[in-house]
C-alpha cells in the first residue's frame, strides 16, 4: 500500500489591517510523507501555528494549495472537509482544549461519534489508549483534577482516536515542564511506531525537534531546511 501525502504547494498567507498588509508565508512548497516525523521552528510570530493550521485545512491559505494525496483540500465543501479532518487528520495544541464538563473518557471518544462510531465500541478504543498512555485509572474523572502533563496526554488520546494519517501538533510541548514535554515527545514517537502515522510539529522545544527526522525553519515567512 502506497504512503499518503499531505502537501503544501506555492501557499501565502497575508493579513491586511487597513492600509497594511503583513505577509507571515512566502511561497512555500513541501511535501510531507505518511510515517515521517516533522519538525518546524522558527522566533514567535514566523507563522509556524498559521503554517499547521493551513495544514489542517482550519485556516485558509491567501493563495496556493493544500494536497492529501494529490486532491486539494480547500476543493472540498465545508461537509466533506470536515469528515476530511475528522478521518485522516489529528489535531493537538498548546492547550489542551478540553471539555470541562465531560469525563476524560468521553473526551477522548468525540472524534468517534463524530464520525458515526457506535458509543461502546468508542469507549472500548479509549481505554486502550488510555492504557497505553498510563492514565486508565482516570478515566472517570474530570479535566480539572488531573495535572498540565495528564491533560495533554487525554488531548494527545483524543487526536489519536480515528488513527489518523497526519498528527499535527502546535506547540504540543509549549506550556509543560521538562521532564513532562519528554514524555510527551517519547508517547508520539511511540504512537508513530504503533500506527505509522506522519507527525508534523511546530516547536520552539529543541528536544522535539530533534526528535524528529526532519527540521526546517521559518524565517521572514521562507522555509528552509535546518
Amino acid at each position: 500500500m502506497s504512503l499518503a501525502e499531505l502537501s503544501m504547494g506555492s501557499i501565502q498567507k497575508f493579513f491586511i489591517h487597513g492600509s497594511i498588509k503583513t505577509t507571515v508565508l512566502r511561497d512555500i512548497t513541501i511535501q510531507f510523507i505518511q510515517g515521517n516525523t516533522y519538525a518546524l521552528t522558527g522566533v514567535s510570530g514566523t507563522g509556524k501555528s498559521t503554517c499547521i493550521h493551513i495544514l489542517a485545512g482550519i485556516e485558509t491559505p491567501s493563495s496556493g494549495e493544500v494536497c492529501f494525496n494529490k486532491k486539494n483540500i480547500f476543493s472540498y465543501s465545508p461537509s466533506r472537509r470536515t469528515q476530511f479532518l475528522s478521518r485522516s487528520i489529528g489535531l493537538l495544541f498548546q492547550q489542551p482544549y478540553l471539555i470541562s464538563e465531560l469525563s476524560v473518557i468521553e473526551n477522548i471518544i468525540v472524534p468517534g461519534l463524530v464520525i458515526g462510531k457506535d458509543k461502546r465500541w468508542c469507549i472500548e478504543e479509549a481505554l486502550q489508549l488510555l492504557c497505553l498512555f498510563g492514565l486508565d485509572h482516570k478515566m472517570h474523572s474530570k479535566p480539572s483534577s488531573l495535572s498540565g502533563g495528564q491533560q495533554q496526554r487525554v488531548a494527545l488520546a483524543r487526536a489519536l482516536f480515528n488513527k489518523p494519517t497526519f498528527l499535527l501538533a502546535d506547540e504540543p510541548t509549549g506550556s509543560l515542564d521538562c521532564k513532562t514535554a519528554k514524555e510527551i515527545v517519547n508517547l508520539l514517537l511511540v504512537c508513530r511506531e504503533q500506527w505509522g502515522m506522519g507527525i508534523i510539529v511546530s516547536t520552539h522545544d529543541a528536544y522535539l525537534a530533534r526528535a524528529m527526522d526532519m527540521q526546517y525553519e521559518i524565517h521572514d515567512g521562507v522555509l528552509r531546511v535546518v
